[in-house]
Parts: structure tokens; C-alpha cells; sequence
């Protein structure tokens, strides 16, 4: 994915975010380049191979910061990714952005200023169920008090059974909503919550007959729940529901299920959470049948939160809900300076986690449930504020975004707060 947001880029620098602890303020978070750090022993981030990831390189420190770093207590933190296989590209991305968190959030410390060096021990998840166990178990056994990952759900079930065991606490990547086990929590984008923000959102701004197009698959399935449960809370339902195949068969039955031809749209607003080819294919049929952005207002999810989708189709004025541009601008700056390539936009998540990770490491905070669900919950430096809940999920604070001849302006800003 692309750097998104590249208008708001010059604002974004002169916003220093970082993880906030309850109230307490963390200073770790540096937009500047790895170049421009001023302790000579926090190394440039390490790509590919790395079998550990600290901020510290023996090989570049002074004498007296060895000294200092002999007495410093280690955290390490396992970073379970798919690092081979159908997703290596992936999990690479989100090591690489994992790095960039941990030294980022050391820059403005030098190692004396140091009580706690936290280490990442990446392992590899592979394609398997089997994969991800044996991945946890290495970092189990080499030491990890927290893990962050696997990305899927599957992998996840499977690790997590390991780490209840050793009532280690698990930052999974996966946007899993089902029941979590015990001390497991679900720290992937939820397409859940961002449809109940947009649809919270068009019912504030007077859209009160919505129709939902979804594809028939659990997304869609989601997607259109969280948007009868908003519509639920004001007396209303969905003016009208359609499906289609999640691989795109059945469009124009589900068109005509929503605009019967000959008929004139009964809806003022369309929630879509749709993206890709399919997406254009179904707004070339809208079109046809009168549903377009400029007599209609569209609704989506963060999978429009995509400059390169922005750019194929046409959804000008269109309103989605998903993280502050701001804060994820300043990541993908700070990626792209480092690995001169632009990050997916699910890479934001590993750099968050890190920051979590850190922030608690240093401030000397256990990774239990306590700590964890704090109620007061946390700021993350690339997407902005979230809540992790005792059932497994995680509260994120969303902005509304509209779109604008493929720009993008914030029109409802997100939560300061819980």
C-alpha cells in the first residue's frame, strides 16, 4: 500500500504522539530518522534473519555503556509472525515495522537514561497450526513474558493453548472477534466496529433510510449485524439488505435486490464494506441502476482506507470510518525512511504493539490482565487511541473520513478519551 494522506504529512510532523499509560505520559516516540538518534548504541533496525531484535549493538557501544548495560534487567518479547510461506512478504513487513517501533521508541533515551532493554525474539509461523505452536514454544522457552502475534486466527488458537499454560499474555494480530481464551486479546482492525461508527455517524448527519450490500462470507455477515445492532438502538432497521458471493458471483441479483429495476433507489444512504475488483464491478452496476456518490451518500470500512483504491475508483464524498490519518501518516514516513518501501497498512499494528510492549517493559508494569484492560486504555503512535477488553477484543477510537477527489478530510475527528 501506498503512503496514504500525503497532504497531511507536513502537519503530522508536528505531532509527536506517543503510548500513553494511564494517565502517564511516555516521551519514547521519535518521527526522527534512525541517523538522527543520539545514542551511538542504538543501531540501525535489522532486516531479515534476525534472530533477535534489541536496541542495544554491542559492537557500536562505548565502554562505559557496556558497563551501564551489564546491570540493565532484559524484557524479552516474542514476536510470532508468518516469516515463510503464502504470507513471508507480510510477516517480514510487520517484523520490519516491529523494529522501527522499538527503536523508535528508544531514540530519545540514551542507554544510561536505560533501567529496561527490551527484545524482540521474532519466530516464524509459517503456513501451519503446527508452525505457530513450535513458534511459541521457542519463545516461550527462550524467555518471552509477552507475545505479540500469531497475525491469523487459526495460529493464534493453536499458540495460545502454550502460553495459557505459562499465563503469558498474548497480543494477537488477527481481527478475530469470536470468544478469546483467557489472556489472549484480538488487536486486528474490526470491521465490526468501524461499520457501527460510520452507521452511528450517517444516523447523526440524518440518514435514516440505510441499505446494506454485503458479500455473503463472515465479513459481510459482521458487517451487516453491527449495522442492524446501530440502527437497532434508534427504533430503525435496514431499509434493505443484499448479498452476494464473497468471489463476486451473484452481483446482479443482489443488485436488483437493492434497486429492483425500473425502480428508483428507497435509500439515502449504502453501506459497502467492499474493496478491490469487486468493488468496481459493483459500482459500475450501482451507477447503472441510479446509486451513485453524487445522489446517494456511500458508506464504508477502513478497507477503503487504501490512496491506491481511492485512486481506481470513484467514491468522491464518500464517508468511512478507520484510524486517525495523522498518526498513521507519521509511521509510514518513518517506515518508508528506514526500508524505502511503503508499508501495508496492517504493518501499523505490529508498531503499535511494540510501543505497548515498551511502555509497560520501562515503566516496570507487569503484561498481565490488570495492566492490560486498564479501563483508561492506551494511545498508540500509529493508530491512535484503543482499549483492550477482558473478553479478548480490542476498543479502538475511530475517525469518519470523506473523501474527496481522492483526498481524504477528517470530518468527525477521533476520541481523545474513553
Amino acid at each position: 500500500m501506498t503512503n496514504r494522506y500525503r497532504f497531511w504529512i507536513g502537519t503530522a510532523c508536528a505531532v509527536s504522539l506517543c503510548m500513553v499509560l494511564a494517565g502517564c505520559m511516555d516521551p519514547a516516540y521519535s518521527p526522527r530518522p534512525a541517523a538522527a538518534q543520539e545514542s551511538p548504541s542504538i543501531a540501525k533496525p535489522l532486516t531479515a534473519g534476525a534472530t533477535s531484535i534489541s536496541p542495544y549493538n554491542p559492537a557500536t557501544a562505548s565502554a562505559a555503556d557496556a558497563v551501564s548495560m551489564a546491570g540493565q534487567k532484559v524484557v524479552k518479547v516474542g514476536l510470532l509472525l508468518p516469516l515463510s510461506g503464502r504470507n513471508a512478504e507480510l510477516g517480514r513487513a510487520l517484523q520490519d515495522a516491529a523494529t522501527v517501533s522499538l527503536f523508535d521508541k528508544y531514540a530519545r533515551l540514551s542507554i544510561r537514561q536505560q533501567t529496561v532493554r527490551v527484545e524482540l525474539l521474532p519466530k516464524d509461523t509459517g503456513d501451519t497450526p503446527e508452525q505457530a505452536s513450535n513458534a511459541m514454544k521457542e519463545a516461550i522457552d527462550e524467555g518471552a513474558a509477552f507475545i505479540i502475534g500469531p497475525l491469523f486466527a487459526d495460529a493464534t488458537s493453536a499458540a495460545a493453548t502454550i502460553a495459557r499454560e505459562k499465563n503469558i499474555s498474548v497480543l494477537s494480530l488477527s481481527n478475530n472477534r469470536a470468544p478469546a481464551p483467557t489472556g489472549v486479546y484480538m488487536f486486528g482492525f474490526s470491521p465490526q466496529e468501524q461499520a457501527e461508527r460510520i452507521v452511528n455517524y450517517a444516523l447523526s448527519n440524518g440518514k435514516t433510510r440505510i441499505a446494506v450490500l454485503v458479500p455473503n462470507s463472515p465479513l459481510g455477515e459482521t458487517v451487516l449485524a453491527s449495522a442492524r445492532t446501530a440502527l437497532q438502538r434508534t427504533g430503525l432497521k435496514p431499509i434493505v439488505e443484499a448479498k452476494y458471493a464473497a468471489q463476486g458471483a451473484g452481483l446482479d441479483a443482489a443488485l436488483n435486490t437493492l434497486v429492483p429495476q425500473g425502480q428508483a433507489p428507497n435509500f439515502d444512504a449504502l453501506l459497502l464494506p467492499e474493496g478491490g475488483p469487486a468493488l468496481e464491478t459493483l459500482m459500475r452496476g450501482l451507477s447503472i441502476r441510479g446509486v451513485k456518490p453524487t445522489t446517494v451518500q456511500f458508506l464504508g470500512t477502513g478497507i477503503w482506507d487504501d490512496t491506491a483504491l481511492l485512486r481506481r475508483v470513484n467514491l468522491d464524498g464518500a464517508w468511512f470510518a478507520s484510524s486517525s490519518p495523522v498518526s498513521t501518516s507519521q509511521f509510514e514516513q518513518r517506515f518508508t525512511s528506514t526500508y524505502n518501501y511503503a508499508p501495508p497498512r496492517i504493518a501499523s499494528l505490529s508498531y503499535d504493539a511494540v510501543a505497548l510492549a515498551v511502555t509497560l517493559a520501562t515503566s516496570g508494569r507487569p503484561f498481565d490482565t490488570v495492566t492490560l484492560t486498564n479501563a483508561a486504555g492506551y494511545a498508540g503512535p500509529a493508530n491512535g487511541i484503543f482499549r483492550l477488553r477482558a473478553g479478548g477484543t480490542v476498543q479502538r477510537g475511530l475517525a469518519v473520513m470523506k473523501v474527496d477527489a481522492g483526498n481524504l478530510t477528517i470530518i468527525s475527528p477521533s476520541p481523545t478519551g474513553f
